[in-house]
């Protein structure tokens, strides 16, 4: 099978896979820092990126970094009470044979909650040997454990050049005549949009990609891609990049680090966190609750935790005491207690953090211990 026939079959199916998430209920991410790896500086690696790396045709280099617009708030703090944030990045990229024309300038404001966002961005200048006049950029993300997918559109005019002849026979007497061509550089800037979903799995440091999309323009013939991308958290200021199949330069427009061949390369972070994304990885989060009536009265509370050790729980029917539930084996912790029908208010934290809203509950405010979840026992 093509890369082109594989590209719309892959990008259907991300499309068929977008529909659904946007139907279904967020579930809680494996790590605290979802969304696309060019979109989560600083949170991950720092305020500011270098990447190198080569392809199949040239050598390639990105630098890029992002400010937080989070108005004095801790950005991972803020995360936390899934509450949204901002934040603007800029980015320049181009390649070991690029002038001042051919380099790729970007701008974009980032909004992201801890489960879902989107971006909203403007970018200009050469992709490997297609001078861009201006584009336009938009997309969304969204988190389902253990899965993120991702849609974006891209749109702009693409400028290219072609080199036309002219040629005509100048006769200048009756006994002698000579062909004349001219050349002449004629503009055929087209209008091109390029539809673009992925989805994205993380494990540990590692996070593997499957992008693919359409890209279509006036008088071009619709081109169908696809690609796949590694990304190995080598240290929290090293990641290994790797990306296998093919792009075009519209779908690379606001990522720096991005390559329409199959590459290979490396970002550094001189100022990334010590405690970054190879922390991150491994910060523990609640998946799922249910609770289990027994004969007796009691119910039974059931809680899937990811990476946690310890897990407590407190609600107005323990007098907010905290209790520990016990760990029975593939992420679940359980736990029995005595509740009366009605609506009872409840809270959950994971080794000694922050207390949090059971994962699926809706959400109230306690005048002196903020967001609880909402149990309804019958």
């Amino acid at each position: 099978m093509s890369i082109r026939h594989f590209g719309m079959a892959n990008a259907i199916g991300i499309a068929l896979g977008l529909a659904l998430a946007a139907c279904a209920p967020a579930a809680r991410a494996q790590g605290a820092a979802a969304g696309p790896a060019w979109l989560r500086a600083p949170q991950d690696r720092g305020p500011l990126a270098g990447t190198v790396g080569v392809d199949e045709r040239r050598a390639w280099w990105g630098i890029d970094g992002t400010l937080p617009l989070s108005f004095g708030l801790p950005r991972m703090r803020t995360n936390a009470a899934d509450q949204p944030v901002f934040g603007l990045g800029m980015s320049i990229a181009g390649s070991a044979r690029s002038d001042a024309r051919d380099l790729r300038y970007t701008a974009l404001i980032d909004r992201r909650s801890r489960l879902d966002g989107g971006w909203l961005g403007i970018s200009t200048g050469g992709n490997d040997g297609q001078r861009t006049k201006l584009q336009l950029g938009t997309g969304l993300w969204r988190a389902i454990a253990p899965l993120e997918v991702e849609a974006g559109v891209t749109s702009g005019v693409v400028g290219t050049t072609t080199r036309e002849a002219s040629h005509w026979k100048v006769i200048p007497d009756s006994l002698h005549s000579r062909d004349t061509t001219t050349f002449r550089d004629v503009d055929r800037s087209v209008l091109s949009t390029t539809a673009q979903s992925a989805v994205r799995w993380s494990f540990g440091r590692m996070e593997l990609t499957a992008i693919g999309g359409l890209t279509v323009g006036a008088g071009t013939t619709p081109h169908r891609w696809a690609q796949a991308t590694m990304h190995l958290q080598a240290s929290p200021r090293v990641l290994m990049l790797a990306a296998f199949g093919q792009r075009p330069a519209a779908s690379m427009a606001f990522d720096p680090s991005a390559r329409p061949q199959t590459m290979v390369g490396i970002q550094v972070a001189p100022w990334g966190s010590r405690d970054g994304p190879v922390e991150h990885s491994i910060v523990p989060v609640a998946l799922q609750w249910r609770t289990q009536p027994l004969d007796d009265g009691r119910t039974v509370v059931h809680m899937r935790c990811r990476h946690a050790s310890r897990v407590e729980l407190a609600a107005d029917f323990t007098d907010w005491a905290p209790v520990a539930l016990i760990a029975t084996g593939d992420d679940w912790w359980v736990t029995s207690l005595t509740i009366l029908p009605g609506l009872h208010q409840v809270q959950v934290r994971l080794d000694g953090g922050a207390w949090q809203v059971p994962p699926g509950l809706p959400h109230t405010n306690r005048e002196f211990a903020g967001d609880a979840g909402v149990l309804v026992i019958d």
